[in-house]
């Protein structure tokens, strides 16, 4: 299923880039006469363009997170049940091999944790308790090292729109300093417009980015501690006597 989201993106990143080539190699005459919202965006340059295409790879990410980083993945339904069910006699050999073949090939964060805690049986009951930690500590880390790509994008948008707004403040200065009679307001609007644009646009990313990223983070966060709790369940079944 990632592949179609993948290539959907690819094929609209595309479009975005020739559509806006195209309009960066309109004559100016065409882009003043539309006074519309892409002749302001135009005014932004290429700082401009690079916030576009960055806004578009971090909504494009964050609606494919949104959508494959869920609980379901990585806590699936009924396999806590399933585990409880299989040890309710006990923890036998017969139990943990049906456990073993439960949870083999599971991708998910709870199914990953359990076969690896499953694998140590034979080392006794500390060395499983000892894996179910350290692997549920590398899946969160692989969770949310693509959580935090959000971040990287809203700090980058963030950065960019302030780089844009620079640009413009110069090129509205250069435009004062370098007419004798008094600046073109044409040079000068359009430089004001390059800062303003840029700001606004860097500012679009940053904040859908950082919403994104904390609702994320928060899931993931939440299907770790969840994953926890059952794995603790679990690992009750074969803690040794006393």
């Amino acid at each position: 299923m990632r592949l179609p989201v993948r290539a959907s993106n690819l094929a609209v990143l595309a479009l975005l880039i020739a559509g806006t080539g195209a309009l960066l190699a309109a004559e100016p005459g065409a882009q003043a006469e539309s006074g519309s919202l892409l002749t302001m965006i135009m005014h932004g340059g290429i700082v401009e363009l690079i916030l576009i295409i960055l806004s578009l790879i971090s909504y494009s990410l964050a609606l494919q997170f949104t959508f494959t980083i869920t609980r379901t993945n990585m806590v699936p339904d009924g396999l806590a049940d399933e585990m409880h069910n299989i040890f309710a006699e006990g923890a036998t050999d017969e139990a943990v091999e049906n456990a073993r073949n439960a949870v083999t090939g599971d991708p998910s964060m709870l199914g990953t944790i359990l076969a690896a805690m499953l694998d140590k049986k034979d080392f006794g009951y500390d060395a499983m308790r000892e894996t179910a930690e350290q692997v549920g500590a590398a899946e969160n880390y692989r969770y949310m090292a693509k959580v935090n790509w959000l971040s990287l994008f809203a700090s980058t948008g963030t950065l960019l729109g302030l780089l844009g707004t620079v640009t413009g403040i110069i090129g509205s200065f250069m435009a004062m300093a370098g007419a004798a009679g008094g600046a073109d307001p044409t040079a000068l609007s359009r430089s004001i417009g390059e800062a303003l644009v840029c700001t606004a646009t860097g500012l679009i990313v940053a904040i859908g980015a950082l919403i994104f990223f904390f609702f994320l983070r928060q899931r993931v966060n939440q299907a770790s501690m969840d994953s926890a709790v059952v794995t603790a369940e679990i690992l009750d079944y074969f803690r040794p006597a006393k």
